[in-house]
């Protein structure tokens, strides 16, 4: 079961890697596309620029009558004043043309609803206007961009599915690499956890059974060795959790926050009390447990009330482990005699659980590096963890469809709120 679920996990990478790839090269393509469109366009109003000037200068200057024209060229002979014109010739034009005989000799434009290229010359009793027809020109410049573009079109679809399969080819190794790492890292902490759980158990034994009898310093040793333990045994479980969210969708159940995190909480007042930090939950921040519904909350929080649940569809472990893997965190850098709460509230179609402490705060800069696997912070090197941390939340957050927030808290801390969509 797990090698079938494992096949396609890698052949969905490879697929959205390479219809990325494919995406990336057609887009690249169709703007060099565009670019070669605009500037043959460009070329071409150039190159015609000058032809169009020399035949008219042409025709203009070497007519004996107004039929002589050239093809694409009205030619207006104005003579005493009066205009004479071939048939084909636009009235409108005619008009111009009688307007730009009294000028001078050489090049012009004629309005008539849009410029038109013309050129006067003074030939004796006679002045000839030759006027070109912009029609050929502008059908000239349709069919070129028409077959510029139908060519680059292919050209889009071809360089997308080269792309596509060269995609495919290049990240398929690279997934599969990836996926025998995460199956690696599974198989391996699966295997460490029952070792290391014997020996923190032994670690404990040995710590009970020194007694009174050990010196103070041996005591300690001691003492270490047992944190030691379980830090490593957290960082394994970091790390299996993080493979199974990698590797594979674990089946989502109704999860009920107030209850998850009152069982956080219990579990870990004991432990915050060695710290001398005041472990609690509440509804909503600044509200007291026994508060009427609609109560002061967060800005945008429903009035819930304490009794009323607030659920999402999620894994209850991963969930649990993320809102545990915050609270060590606040209580790691809380001092003495202070107070870290989590809230649980609901805002709209999001459920929301804040973390707040009030110790040294976050710098914004630091929370991408906070966010990185085996990120470490500083302080009292006796609190400091190391471990997936932050990291292991933001990637069990983002697997339910939510995201981790980081504030500073009013007065000084910061907040940690894993925001989540709610289950109706």
């Amino acid at each position: 079961m797990r090698g079938r679920r494992t096949v396609a996990d890698v052949d969905d990478s490879v697929a959205r890697a390479a219809r990325s790839i494919g995406l990336q090269v057609g887009l690249s393509t169709a703007v060099i596309v565009v670019l070669a469109i605009v500037a043959a366009a460009f070329v071409f109003d150039r190159q015609q620029l000058g032809e169009i000037t020399s035949r008219i200068q042409t025709a203009a200057l070497t007519a004996d009558d107004v039929v002589d024209a050239p093809p694409g060229v009205w030619l207006v002979a104005v003579r005493d004043g009066t205009p004479e014109a071939g048939r084909s010739t636009p009235a409108t034009l005619v008009t111009a043309a009688l307007r730009a005989a009294q000028g001078p000799d050489g090049e012009t434009t004629l309005r008539s609803g849009r410029g038109y290229p013309a050129w006067v010359a003074h030939r004796g009793p006679a002045t000839y206007v030759a006027i070109y027809d912009l029609t050929l020109h502008q059908d000239e410049e349709l069919r070129l961009i028409w077959s510029t573009a139908i060519a680059g079109g292919a050209g889009i679809l071809l360089a997308a599915l080269t792309g596509w399969v060269a995609g495919r080819r290049a990240v398929r190794p690279m997934a599969e690499a990836l996926e025998l790492q995460r199956q690696f890292v599974a198989d391996a902490s699966h295997e460490l956890r029952t070792p290391l759980a014997v020996v923190s158990t032994r670690a404990q034994l040995l710590r009970r059974r020194l007694g009174t009898a050990a010196t103070a310093e041996q005591r300690a040793e001691a003492d270490q060795l047992v944190q030691d333990t379980r830090a490593m045994g957290d960082v394994v479980a970091d790390l299996l959790l993080s493979a199974q969210l990698e590797a594979s969708e674990a089946p989502a159940d109704v999860v009920g926050l107030r209850a998850l995190v009152a069982e956080v909480v219990a579990s870990l007042q004991p432990y915050a009390a060695g710290f001398g930090v005041r472990l609690v939950a509440a509804p909503v921040v600044g509200e007291a447990p026994d508060a009427e519904p609609g109560g002061a909350g967060p800005a945008g929080a429903d009035g819930d009330g304490a009794d009323r649940e607030v659920v999402v569809r999620g894994v209850a472990t991963g969930l649990r482990r993320a809102v545990v893997a915050l609270v060590d965190n606040a209580i790691s850098h809380s001092p003495p005699d202070s107070e870290v709460a989590v809230v649980v509230s609901r805002h709209g179609p999001s459920a929301r659980v804040d973390v707040v402490d009030h110790g040294p705060g976050v710098d914004p800069r630091d929370v991408d590096r906070l966010t990185r696997r085996f990120a470490r912070s500083g302080g009292d090197g006796s609190r400091r963890r190391v471990g997936l941390g932050l990291a292991l939340v933001t990637q069990v957050v983002r697997s339910h469809g939510g995201r981790l927030e980081v504030d500073r808290t009013a007065g000084g801390g910061a907040t940690f709120s894993i925001v989540l969509p709610a289950a109706d």
